[in-house]
């Protein structure tokens, strides 16, 4: 067990003991229960991918790791992280990481929350508790997840755990995707003085400003929408993969 505690359920507002915990292949079958129940209910399908049983069982003995937070014995809430190696979807290969690098990559894959308990904050909760977790091995330097630019509690998660938006690209069905990283051992550091603000759907000033040296860092919505907010790198930081 990793934690335990009480939770507010949405429907009656009570508070439940919960536990989190780490998935095995016996928690298969909740897992895919709780896969259909969250996207059947997604109005934009292209947030998320989901995931085969044949994925998440490697995820679970050896390519990864999933913890899942259980009320009453019932999954309510996953979080999966995938060790990609030199598959050809690390996410590293967006940006060009070398061979060397690329077996320093962890991605966050799946992270999912029954409606009933939503409101919880579980999902930077539990991507949280999974960075974490590795970064304490040490093989693993780099924290990479995609997320849509219309999933606004997405986004906000991900910048939360203090990942950046690295590049705008087409992926998985040529859905829009934001590729987001951390580097534990040598964090990016951005001149917060340079910061632009850019509508959510303002693609092509995005990826100026991304192949200009600028990250997204973090957003906020107004009536008219989505802003991420971009900086650049901070001129005198010498900013290396190959160091630390």
């Amino acid at each position: 067990m990793i934690e335990k505690g009480k939770i507010k359920n949405q429907r009656d507002l009570q508070y439940y003991p919960y536990t989190i915990r780490v998935l095995d292949s016996n928690d298969i079958s909740q897992v895919m229960d709780l896969q259909r129940v969250v996207t059947s209910l997604m109005k934009n399908k292209s947030f998320c991918v989901s995931l085969s049983p044949e994925e998440h069982h490697k995820i679970m003995n050896g390519d990864g790791e999933s913890i899942g937070l259980f009320v009453q014995d019932k999954l309510c809430a996953i979080c999966s992280i995938l060790l990609p190696g030199h598959r050809e979807d690390n996410m590293g290969r967006e940006l060009n990481f070398s061979d060397e690098e690329l077996l320093c990559v962890a991605q966050l894959e799946l992270s999912m929350v029954h409606p009933e308990l939503r409101g919880n904050n579980l999902q930077k909760k539990m991507a949280d508790m999974l960075a974490r977790r590795a970064k304490k091995k040490k093989n693993y330097r780099y924290l990479f997840t995609t997320v849509s630019p219309y999933n606004y509690p997405s986004i906000k998660t991900v910048t939360s755990i203090g990942l950046n938006i690295a590049k705008l690209c087409k992926m998985y069905y040529q859905w829009d995707r934001y590729v987001v990283y951390k580097d534990f051992f040598n964090p990016l550091q951005l001149d917060k003085s340079s910061t632009v603000h850019v509508s959510g759907t303002f693609f092509k000033k995005q990826k100026q400003l991304l192949s200009n040296g600028y990250f997204g860092f973090s957003q906020f919505r107004d009536e008219k929408g989505i802003k991420i907010m971009f900086a650049k790198e901070l001129s005198s930081y010498q900013f290396s993969r190959k160091e630390g």
